[in-house]
């Protein structure tokens, strides 16, 4: 990606500001991983969750049917959406579950797609990411993957349960994830397949 120019911008470069590179990145992209696209989206596309931090809710729909609600806790600074690695701040936007994985720390977590496109194209405007950076970013998004964790962007945004932690509703204090309670992590856990939606408002 370091030398790879279009229309004179240098990938890797924070001083060039044009998108039109990463239009054509992205069509390219798009072209190539396109049936992993239809793949993943196929795979969750009956249900959604959706998120309101402010009000502690969260729900599980197919379709119009509402499954479940649970209550949540999210990042220890609850306003705004994430802005860069550490700021204890949980996203807002639309994402999609990305893996999950058994946790001792959080008995179960399901990780979601965070940074997602819009969150790597502001930080890539405003210099905090390289467009090399962006652009994996964007090629993990495309292909249903997790984005990598290790630009200034952070990473590693989930779904999870306290694990050990006493169960207090409403009390924010996570990094930056959204937690619920162990039973409610572990229902998600059983029932939310990779690729399913999550929309998350303030």
């Amino acid at each position: 990606m370091e030398s790879l120019k279009i229309r004179g911008l240098r990938c890797g470069e924070p001083g060039g500001r044009s998108p039109d590179w990463r239009l054509v990145l992205a069509l390219s992209a798009m072209v190539a991983l396109l049936p992993a696209v239809r793949a993943v989206a196929a795979e969750g596309a009956e249900l959604q969750l959706e998120i309101w931090k402010s009000q502690h809710r969260m729900e599980l729909r197919r379709g119009a049917e509402l499954l479940r609600e649970f209550d949540v806790a999210v990042g220890l600074v609850p306003e705004g959406t994430k802005q860069r690695r550490g700021d204890k701040r949980t996203p807002v936007g639309d994402y999609y579950v990305a893996e999950k994985h058994r946790s001792g720390r959080f008995h179960r977590f399901l990780g979601i797609s965070y940074p997602n496109i819009d969150d790597a194209d502001r930080a890539y405007d405003t210099g905090l990411i390289s467009a090399g950076e962006w652009a994996g970013i964007f090629a993990a998004i495309a292909d249903g993957d997790e984005p990598a964790s290790g630009t200034q962007l952070g990473g590693r945004i989930g779904i999870h349960g306290y694990g050990p932690r006493p169960y207090i509703p409403a009390l924010d204090w996570t990094d930056g994830c959204i937690a619920v309670s162990n039973e409610d992590a572990e229902y998600l856990y059983t029932t939310v397949p990779v690729g399913t939606r999550v929309r998350i408002h303030d």
